[in-house]
């Protein structure tokens, strides 16, 4: 099974600078209205809001505030070294790095359109 997540930003080149800055990802394929990162059999896809058509749901539905009530979790190989590096660029901490209750390390920020990130290591041993 392959998993792919889309999030329609505002601005497109905005958010892919936040996730390639921010959040050292690599997005392996850009165009003028898009640009994804695939890792193992997961996929992410970034593609400006503009293009949605009147009739889609996001559109009817308002575009505001994006993805409330869904928290987007990136597990990271080396939490302690993405939260320095997220820490170094000055970027808004939602909530610092803390082990919680069910054995995972984790801190949480809103990307530049609101989308909610949690941020988390794999369990720890």
């Amino acid at each position: 099974m392959e998993f792919r997540l889309e999030l329609f930003v505002k601005k497109l080149q905005s958010s892919i600078e936040f996730y390639e800055e921010i959040l050292n990802v690599t997005f392996s394929k850009r165009t003028a209205t898009s640009a994804m990162m695939k890792q193992g059999n997961f996929s992410l896809l970034l593609t400006p809001d503009y293009i949605l058509d009147e009739e889609h749901y996001l559109k009817r539905g308002g575009l505001t505030p994006k993805g409330k009530g869904v928290e987007i979790i990136i597990v990271s190989d080396d939490i302690e070294q993405l939260y320095q590096h997220v820490l170094g660029k000055n970027y808004p901490i939602q909530s610092k790095l803390k082990i919680q209750s069910w054995g995972m390390k984790d801190f949480r920020i809103v990307d530049p359109d609101g989308y909610y990130l949690r941020i988390t290591s794999d369990k720890l041993k």
